[in-house]
């Protein structure tokens, strides 16, 4: 798995030897499951789980992609700056690069998901479109 996902991170963010350390750790494959799980989990939350009409407009599902975003940006800068610093490892402006990709990854996803479930809400299946 993190041989695939790797091919799909490093076509956003690529830089030599920062990735090819997260290669090693097998960090890619953690973050992939724990982007799709986020982005589905906060869908669900915001379309099934709230689901109020006083909570169903654009900037709330906004606020909800923001959640995830933050949610997914501070898991990847925690995972890789607490795992390279473990090996004694310095990269200072490659955690907040990787990180904002990875968020930016997250953030589509959350999208996808958000399209493709948001039909069977009761409350929502409009939002995020305005009206």
């Amino acid at each position: 798995m993190n041989d695939f996902v790797a091919t799909i991170f490093e076509l956003f963010y690529y830089s030599a030897p920062f990735s090819d350390d997260v290669y090693a750790e097998g960090i890619y494959g953690q973050l992939a499951l724990v982007n799709l799980l986020s982005s589905f989990l906060v869908a669900i939350l915001f379309y099934y789980i709230i689901n109020r009409p006083s909570f169903s407009r654009w900037y709330h599902w906004l606020l909800m992609l923001i959640i995830n975003f933050l949610v997914t940006y501070s898991f990847a800068y925690t995972l890789t700056y607490n795992r390279f610093t473990a090996l004694e490892l310095e990269y200072s402006s490659e955690y907040f690069m990787f990180s904002l990709f990875n968020a930016l990854i997250a953030s589509t996803l959350f999208v996808i998901f958000s399209f493709s479930i948001r039909w069977w809400s009761s409350s929502a299946k409009r939002t995020p479109i305005p009206h």
